[in-house]
């Protein structure tokens, strides 16, 4: 009976060693040591409105760059300002269309594993569409 025990249990470990990089890899992208996570998501809209931001908060954590994910449509990014959590901000101007479900290279941070608080987006209206898309911002830790 406790061989029967111990045979599930070495079971159950090895399964776990199995699936654990399987479980990290999706956790990390490209960068490989390196995390990016998501700091949040808003729904922009193209009628009337060109400007959105992203609460992020201090609990989340410090941050060497960011970086843009389009959803639904494409998205004309014109600026950002990253606002730290000493109330500093960093201006950051991006100038290029996001194309829907793709993302932006890293986009560098000032300074040094820097926490934010939010993210202020200028996006430009087009002429020629008026529906909605969302845009993601994802942190890289450093």
């Amino acid at each position: 009976m406790r061989y029967r025990w111990l045979g599930l249990a070495l079971s159950a470990f090895a399964c776990g060693a199995l699936l654990a990089p399987q479980a990290m890899a999706q956790r990390r992208d490209r960068d490989g040591d390196r995390a990016w996570v998501q700091l949040g998501c808003q729904q922009v809209s193209f009628r009337g409105r060109d400007k959105d931001t992203i609460r992020v908060g201090r609990r989340e954590g410090k941050f060497r760059a960011i970086r843009l994910a389009a959803r639904g449509n494409d998205i004309e990014m014109r600026r950002l300002s990253v606002v730290y959590a000493n109330g500093s901000p960093d201006e950051i101007d991006v100038q290029r269309v996001i194309r829907g479900g793709s993302k932006t290279d890293a986009l560098d941070l000032k300074g040094r594993d820097r926490a934010i608080d939010r993210i202020d987006m200028v996006y430009r209206q087009r002429d020629d569409f008026s529906g909605r898309a969302t845009v993601c911002v994802e942190g890289l830790v450093g």
